[in-house]
């Protein structure tokens, strides 16, 4: 499968061969010591703790969001034809998309399972499917290898089990064209290059994003896709707070596509894969140590290396600034920045900028997720030893030294409030 046909695709969408048909068999509670957010929901499902309700009209959805405290304001909306869900996924009804910080449901109209995707704390991206048919005690079905062709892909993830947003120009009924820029969306994207493929509901300026448009033409119809992209206009269709021009969304759950949502879509799955990647060097660099006696300098160049990665995009070092002011259409971000945790003056890296970028303290909410917290010690040390000297403004490097000093000593006072552990190791 190209990265062509991945366009759009999120972490919670399955992309390989057999998904669309008989799911596998339901794997077992205790499968493989599973440490991610529906392994420890299917327990509490099993043990009676959880019961899901089904919905007429949206099946288990409803019940799984409310149990795994994901709110409906998340909702984002993809009508490219990007997984094996072709035949049910268009312009007129596209994939809705529901997430918190650690999870990714999928939900298609008329299809017989949802698709999520999930953050393992030392494992990265996990996947699953779950059926939509009544039954008195639903489980989860984990997908292994079929998710992992496309979720593991070096070009998108970085070759780690992790989370896409990409973006396509697609045509008229869904299928993608060419993308709108190499690789995954990230916070470096500029703001017009992103969301290809989604509809997007709020304001972002009146040429804010690559959203809610579709080229006239059939996908077959164009040969040279380069000089096509080249010279069709995403930008023209930035300001909608109305969807119901394009298609008919009384079948969702809400009639909205939130662009403040998809923007932090796009900050943590990225932040996400390199929580994973920082991980999987560490464990490696750790076994190695632990056969030969000791630390190689050259295997802590490849930690601090990971270090210097992961830090620039959670102090959000390579940012595009934001061409116009930002706004929602929804609660997503008061639901979102109430989840706190907040310093004696009332601060969190929850809150929002949305006027020059994407948050009010250029530090990532992540650093409070469970996969940052099971990293191991030598890379949260590393971590947080070179953040205290960058917080500081001792640090070398001028990419840091850029961050505002009122923005770093924020930050630092942020961090020593509701981070324990940041001040533990930060080796002062």
């Amino acid at each position: 499968m190209t990265m062509l046909r991945l366009a759009a695709l999120v972490a919670l969408l399955t992309a390989g061969a057999g998904l669309a048909a008989q799911p596998a068999t339901p794997a077992p509670a205790a499968d493989s010591g599973r440490k991610d957010p529906i392994a420890r929901l299917e327990a509490r499902i099993q043990s009676g703790e959880v019961v899901l309700t089904r919905d007429p009209a949206h099946g288990y959805l409803p019940s799984i969001l409310k149990a795994l405290d994901i709110p409906v304001s998340s909702q984002g909306f993809v009508f490219s034809r990007t997984s094996l869900q072709t035949d049910k996924i268009t312009p007129w009804t596209p994939r809705a998309l529901y997430f918190n910080d650690d999870v990714y449901i999928g939900f298609v109209q008329e299809s017989a399972f949802l698709e999520i995707g999930a953050v393992d704390p030392q494992k990265g991206g996990v996947f699953y499917t779950f059926s939509q048919t009544p039954r008195e005690k639903p489980t989860f079905t984990r997908e292994t290898s079929t998710c992992l062709m496309c979720h593991a892909s070096r070009s998108a993830t970085g070759g780690v089990p992790g989370f896409m947003v990409l973006s396509t120009i697609a045509d008229r009924h869904g299928y993608p064209i060419v993308g709108v820029h190499e690789g995954s969306t990230t916070d470096a994207t500029p703001l017009r290059q992103r969301f290809g493929g989604y509809y997007v509901t709020g304001s972002a300026g009146p040429r804010g994003h690559a959203g809610n448009v579709f080229a006239p033409v059939q996908a077959y119809e164009v040969y040279d896709k380069e000089a096509y992209s080249r010279k069709f206009d995403l930008t023209t269709d930035s300001e909608r707070g109305d969807l119901s021009a394009k298609f008919k969304p009384s079948p969702y759950l809400t009639p909205n596509s939130d662009v403040v949502a998809l923007m932090v879509l796009v900050h943590q799955t990225w932040v996400h894969n390199l929580i994973t990647a920082m991980h999987e060097v560490t464990v490696e660099v750790e076994s190695t140590a632990a056969a030969t006696g000791g630390y190689a300098p050259s295997s802590l160049q490849k930690v601090n290396g990971m270090v210097d990665r992961l830090l620039r995009a959670m102090l959000f070092v390579d940012e595009a600034p934001l061409p116009a002011p930002v706004k929602g259409n929804t609660t997503f971000a008061a639901d979102f920045s109430a989840r706190g945790p907040r310093d004696a003056e009332g601060r969190s890296l929850r809150d929002f900028d949305l006027k020059r970028r994407l948050f009010r303290y250029p530090m990532s909410f992540l650093v409070y997720s469970e996969a940052f917290d099971s990293l191991p010690p030598l890379a949260r040390k590393g971590f947080y030893q070179r953040l205290d000297s960058i917080l500081r403004g001792e640090d070398s490097d001028a990419a840091f030294l850029r961050i505002p000093a009122d923005d770093r000593r924020a930050i630092n006072v942020i961090l020593e409030a509701t981070k324990p552990d940041f001040k533990a190791m930060r080796g002062r």
